[in-house]
């Protein structure tokens, strides 16, 4: 819930299952192409919404509408619905899944060691950390190149309508495309070479991030004792970085 709202920001509508004026909060969201996340919902989806997400919308002129309950509302293309809910582990039936992309956010350990080994090492190595997500960012850059290389190449082959050995435009996009292609080639093998090297040596720091873990989910599982025992994932790390901070200025 907390990425989704980092990442639409301000604009970003809540709506609540639990308020009774929710319908109307999507409803004028919809009309004006805002961005809503809809809170605590159950297994079962309320029907009045099944049109918004099979997204059957009709056409009248340039405009489109979707019907709600016995409404036709305008519809915005830039309307985009986030439903969240509170439930450990929801079994859904096939037809909602086929309505909506299911992910899960639930914490699994192996996850959560990797977050705490981020944690360890964004502290004990900063500059280790830094230079990784500079590297994973180029490659993931370098990658993207190749493909919009390839999908230019295959656009030029299908619209050309010339002999392809006459095409000079196509002939000098390819020979282009393969100097590019060959200089990305080797930088992502590069990058790669020094991601290696920076995963080897955050390797060093797995047993802290493992041990950080398992007392987490430890912890979590004391409200199996009283309910009264809450921990939010959130409240951990800053524990665990806190603890990590405190312990280096203990040492001096």
């Amino acid at each position: 819930m907390n990425w989704i709202k980092r990442m639409e920001g301000d604009s970003l509508v809540i709506a609540d299952y639990k308020d009774p004026n929710y319908m109307k909060k999507i409803e004028q969201s919809i009309q004006k192409g805002r961005k809503v996340l809809f809170l605590d919902v159950e297994e079962e989806i309320d029907p009045v919404l099944d049109n918004v997400l099979q997204q059957s919308l009709i056409k009248v002129g340039s405009r489109y509408y979707v019907k709600i309950g016995d409404k036709e509302i305008e519809y915005n293309q830039n309307f985009k619905l986030y439903i969240t809910t509170r439930i450990g582990n929801p079994h859904y039936t096939p037809e909602v899944s086929t309505k909506v992309t299911v992910i899960n956010f639930s914490v699994k350990q192996s996850g959560l060691e990797d977050q705490c080994l981020g944690i360890v090492v964004k502290i004990e190595q900063p500059n280790l950390e830094k230079t990784k997500n500079e590297v994973v960012t180029k490659i993931a850059e370098n990658k993207k190149i190749i493909i919009n290389l390839e999908n230019e190449i295959l656009r030029l082959l299908q619209e050309s309508n010339v002999n392809l050995l006459e095409d000079v435009h196509l002939i000098n996009t390819l020979q282009s495309s393969k100097e590019t292609s060959d200089e990305v080639k080797t930088a992502l093998e590069q990058a790669e070479l020094t991601m290696k090297r920076i995963d080897d040596t955050r390797e060093t720091f797995r047993p802290c991030g493992r041990v950080a873990s398992i007392l987490f989910f430890v912890l979590n599982d004391l409200n199996k004792i009283d309910p009264m025992y809450q921990f939010s994932l959130d409240w951990y790390k800053r524990l665990f970085m806190n603890s990590i901070k405190l312990s280096k200025e203990q040492m001096f």
